[in-house]
């Protein structure tokens, strides 16, 4: 019990020392999402997926994200996953973190969703670990890499899905990342992005959502004696495809 309630004190305490010495940073974004699921065997899928995350409606680059993964299945409540990504991201907004240029980063990622019905409701829980490499850009350079920079970071999701008829169907989700090791800046604070989402499901292969995210990011280090407060806000569509 002591555990669980000490880790909303520490992240309110870092949101708190945010808001009390901060720059705020509004951005307009739009996300673009796709993504596959391959069935390998009757309890093992093949992952794959594509974010292009856009500023400004779709003029400028936020960041672009490819993901794959192998997942078991051991039961429809509950599924593992390992996996890779990277990114790449791109200068944006008025304080942005790739200021010396877009630099890249590898991942490795392993995760557990544990899946709940209420009712109607269906409840899922996701926790996601990742080993993070971010390149460093060297100044004065077409994106030579200078160093590289080990991070870990922890992620949980809670999202709340409805059926609204056997197509249709909504849900709402709230994730918070919170970053850990050597390297890690002023603050454990890393995200948090709170979603709203209506889905269609064309057939048992095919189906689209189309929904609203809020994404407050808190920056590692500061600028100008400010910590900066990323608040970016836009609408993501997503087509899924399952094989």
């Amino acid at each position: 019990m002591k555990i669980i309630i000490a880790l909303p004190l520490i992240l309110f305490s870092s949101i708190l020392f945010a808001q009390n010495n901060r720059q705020n940073d509004f951005n307009n974004i739009n996300w673009l999402n796709l993504l596959v699921t391959q069935k390998i065997s009757a309890k093992t899928d093949w992952l794959i997926e594509y974010q292009w995350r856009r500023t400004n409606g779709l003029k400028n680059w936020q960041q672009g994200l490819f993901r794959t993964a192998i997942q078991y299945k051991p039961s429809s409540a509950v599924s593992y996953a390992i996996g890779y990504a990277k990114v790449e991201t791109f200068a944006y907004g008025d304080f942005p973190i790739a200021s010396a240029g877009a630099f890249p980063e590898h991942r490795i990622f392993e995760q557990a969703v544990i899946k709940q019905n209420i009712n109607k409701l269906s409840v899922t829980n996701r926790f996601r670990i990742e080993q993070r490499w971010l390149g460093k850009i060297k100044a004065g350079t077409n994106r030579e890499i200078e160093s590289w920079t080990f991070l870990n970071r922890f992620r949980y999701l809670l999202k709340i899905q409805y059926p609204l008829s056997k197509k249709l169907y909504a849900w709402l989700g709230d994730e918070v990342f919170i970053g850990a090791g050597r390297n890690l800046g002023l603050t454990i604070f890393d995200q948090n992005r709170i979603h709203g989402n209506l889905g269609y499901k064309l057939n048992k292969h095919l189906n689209f959502e189309l929904g609203y995210i809020n994404q407050t990011l808190l920056q590692g280090r500061p600028i100008n004696n400010k910590m900066i407060l990323q608040k970016n806000n836009g609408l993501v569509l997503t087509l899924g495809f399952n094989f």
